[in-house]
């Protein structure tokens, strides 16, 4: 009886809240075009049998289940004796098969969507290099997770460092660094020697890069309401927020900062690849947003940022309007919007929080909303594997495919990423490219041939 009483009680800890009732008779839906609406949307389309499943299943349990992740963490390919190109092989192999057969699919799909979010292009010669580690380490740990997680993970990670330049984004001339104010605190270190030349010789100057993209694409919006001082002063912010240096260079960075460390430290921190510079840190008082930073701290200023972004109103609307256009339509409804702003902001934008307000909207229901979204290249060309259950025989036939249909694969040519509206994706070129496309993938199947080149497989 006690062994009973243990089971219900573990099986209540561990069982996920119950979920919404789905309004999809109110809007005059079957529960078989409910389901296939289901898994366009959270995941790249069904496998045979997969809309039966989810009819076994239930929808709401289903999706439920779709929200609690994966049971095991994709291993991790070992890459370390890779060169930057193997390693992007690699990565795109990975996303087409995980995408393709994986069960997780919502997981996949929002790995696809806070990647794209926090968007790093393979067609920087310096980042390209990391962009496994990058989707692996810090974007999929955190793809149905927190919003502050996200953005804490990319702005430490090597990639968005180099990609946005962050690691050249030094102290102004005429400001005075953490390290400086770090040694003339130290017993019998003031006015210590070569402070004068170590002064001329630092790197300086601000790169405004990160901090732009920060405010306008990652949270507020470009309507969020800042101002170019605010720009400046997260550049400010974000001074020293450096990486690791590779090869020998990597060896003799670790001696110096074994020095330091023997010295107390003086505001250098090291976490894996990620080295914050105590010696290109602004520490100077600053004001973000009406918010003031004080003098003298390291660190704790970017963090503090990174804090005062997740929590504020704008990035709120930013974020609900984009998952808005990814999971309802190009147009969503302003009501819903609204919604998904205040969930973010009840739930510190949880991420399971803000699918499960979509998913019980009416919004996302609507006959107006079922179909409304036009595939992108990717989607297309998973989901009628998905559909005819063929396996990926030549992966970079497929990449290839991807990209004639509009997407190469992480290779956005702008830090937006690819857009997710129906005009970007058909016009007469491209349009005639998905249709050979499915074309190929149909050959010699009458059945599957009628299947992927109706307009309506166009369609999510």
């Amino acid at each position: 009886m006690r062994a009973l009483l243990y089971l219900c009680t573990a099986l209540t800890l561990t069982e996920p809240p119950p979920a919404a009732v789905f309004p999809w008779q109110e809007a005059g839906l079957t529960e078989r075009e409910a389901a296939t609406h289901l898994l366009n949307r959270f995941a790249y389309g069904p496998r045979p049998g997969d809309v039966d499943r989810v009819l076994a299943t239930g929808l709401e349990r289903w999706f439920e289940q779709q929200l609690a992740g994966p049971r095991e963490k994709p291993r991790p390919a070992r890459t370390e004796d890779r060169t930057p190109r193997q390693r992007i092989g690699v990565l795109m192999i990975q996303k087409l098969q995980r995408a393709t057969t994986a069960e997780s699919q919502l997981a996949e799909v929002m790995t696809d969507f806070w990647f794209n979010h926090f968007n790093v292009s393979l067609t920087d010669r310096q980042a390209r290099g990391f962009l496994l580690s990058y989707e692996q380490d810090a974007i999929r740990p955190h793809s149905l997770g927190g919003f502050r997680d996200l953005l804490g993970a990319t702005a430490r990670h090597p990639a968005m460092l180099l990609y946005l330049d962050n690691a050249q984004n030094a102290a102004p001339a005429e400001a005075e660094t953490l390290l400086e104010r770090e040694m003339a605190r130290l017993p019998l270190r003031r006015g210590f020697p070569g402070q004068d030349q170590r002064r001329r010789l630092r790197p300086t100057g601000l790169n405004e890069n990160y901090a732009r993209e920060l405010l306008e694409l990652h949270t507020l919006g470009v309507d969020g309401g800042y101002t170019q001082d605010d720009v400046v002063a997260v550049a400010r912010a974000f001074t020293g927020w450096s990486l690791m240096p590779p090869g020998e260079r990597r060896r003799e960075a670790e001696e110096r900062l074994d020095r330091v460390r023997r010295a107390g430290g003086l505001g250098f921190l090291v976490d894996g690849e990620f080295l914050f510079r105590a010696d290109q840190h602004d520490a100077e008082p600053k004001v973000v947003l009406g918010t003031r930073l004080p003098a003298g701290r390291g660190i704790e200023d970017g963090e503090a940022v990174l804090d005062l972004l997740a929590r504020h109103p704008a990035t709120a609307r930013h974020i609900a309007h984009k998952l808005a256009v990814r999971f309802v339509a190009d147009e969503p409804p302003p009501a819903l919007e609204e919604r998904l702003a205040g969930v973010f902001l009840k739930t510190g934008g949880d991420t399971r929080a803000l699918l499960r307000a979509l998913a019980a909207s009416p919004e996302f229901w609507s006959r107006d909303a079922v179909g409304a979204k036009i595939k992108s290249p990717f989607e297309l060309a998973v989901s009628a594997l998905r559909i005819t259950g063929r396996r990926i025989d030549d992966p970079r036939r497929l990449v290839d495919w991807i990209a004639r249909m509009g997407q190469p694969l992480y290779a956005s040519p702008a830090p937006t990423g690819f857009p997710d509206r129906a005009d970007a994706w058909i016009n007469a070129g491209l349009l005639l490219q998905r249709m050979n496309f499915t074309a190929e993938i149909a050959a010699g199947r009458e059945d599957q041939a009628g299947l992927l080149g109706a307009p309506e497989f166009q369609r999510r």
